[in-house]
């Protein structure tokens, strides 16, 4: 026997090996990544956790990374609060093009394609969304219109102070050095940094800086904050999509200045929310119902709030407007 026909043997016998391994994976993928997200959350540090997460990841074949990075998606978006964790975990790591390699993030989305899941093959595109193209150097340049006057250094010195005055001037900084130490300084409220998150135009690096920060992006008015500013980069906006309620997903649906597979995603959302949970994994007692309403569920009595939409809308609105 020839060595070439010897190779092809053992080719054709690897992929034989491969092809039933992969199987497997599918087969027992939904157990193993709930396995795999409780032992990582068992890392109370978030940075430490997406990097071990990446670590994981970067070590496993393209197939097996593939099923763990669709449960987490398909997950989040059933509101398993640790999928959606741990999907933001795995978005600090940015880009995951560089982070995992070239080739097996090509591997994964091509995987997420042909089995027809565009809500996976969504998180491994550009980040880069229309808006961020628009951001110039011109604007970028003129840092601070509040504080016109005032050096980086002594920006950053205030920033870490606790004047006030300074502080709110602060807020409208495009130099994501500044936010990160504002975002640090115990004088900074939720709705400080909301208005950071919401601010339009804005560098979109200052919502990186928010969207890393591990106290202020677990705050549900700062990722809808996010998820609706068309300068975010679009990889964080779509890790914050699954937590958004029915109302804010219809907003995001509604407005075309959002980027369009934010969109799509916010759309895909609101049509699985219409099926029924697979095997009831976290039914909560507040939840949103199909004619806007929140629902409360106690001692089997059911109690509906009605959601006042264009409310939601304006705040928005608000927000965005800086």
């Amino acid at each position: 026997m020839s060595k070439s026909t010897e190779d092809r043997k053992l080719a054709a016998a690897r992929n034989l090996v491969l092809a039933t391994l992969r199987g497997r994976i599918d087969r027992y993928a939904g157990g193993e990544v709930d396995r795999f997200v409780k032992r990582l959350l068992t890392v109370k540090d978030r940075q430490m956790r997406a990097l071990a997460l990446v670590r994981r990841m970067g070590r496993m074949d393209a197939h097996l990374s593939y099923a763990i990075f669709e449960g987490l998606v398909m997950r989040a978006a059933r509101r398993n609060s640790r999928a959606q964790e741990v999907l933001l975990d795995l978005t600090t790591t940015r880009p995951l093009v560089v982070a995992l390699g070239y080739q097996p993030v090509r591997r994964i989305y091509e995987l997420a394609t042909r089995r027809g899941r565009p809500e996976v093959a969504r998180m491994l595109l550009s980040p880069e969304s229309p808006a961020m193209r628009e951001v110039s150097s011109t604007f970028l340049a003129k840092q601070n219109h509040a504080m016109p006057d005032i050096s980086l250094g002594w920006r950053k010195t205030h920033a870490r102070k606790t004047d006030r005055l300074k502080l709110d001037r602060l807020l409208f900084d495009k130099n994501p050095m500044v936010i990160r130490l504002l975002l640090d300084n115990p004088r900074i409220v939720e709705r400080d940094v909301v208005r950071i998150a919401a601010m339009r135009p804005t560098n979109p690096e200052n919502l990186v800086e928010v969207f890393r920060h591990p106290k202020w992006v677990r705050q549900y008015r700062v990722k809808v904050a996010l998820a609706c500013n068309p300068y975010c980069p679009i990889d964080i906006a779509l890790s914050c999509v699954p937590h958004m309620m029915r109302p804010h997903l219809q907003y995001i649906c509604s407005n075309a200045k959002i980027a369009e597979s934010v969109r799509e995603a916010a759309a895909g959302l609101l049509e699985a929310r219409r099926l029924p949970i697979e095997a009831a994994e976290e039914l909560p007692v507040h939840h949103v119902s199909e004619q806007g309403t929140i629902v409360r569920e106690l001692d089997g009595d059911r109690h509906e709030v009605a959601l006042d939409l264009d409310g939601i809308a304006a705040e928005l609105e608000d927000w965005m407007a800086g």
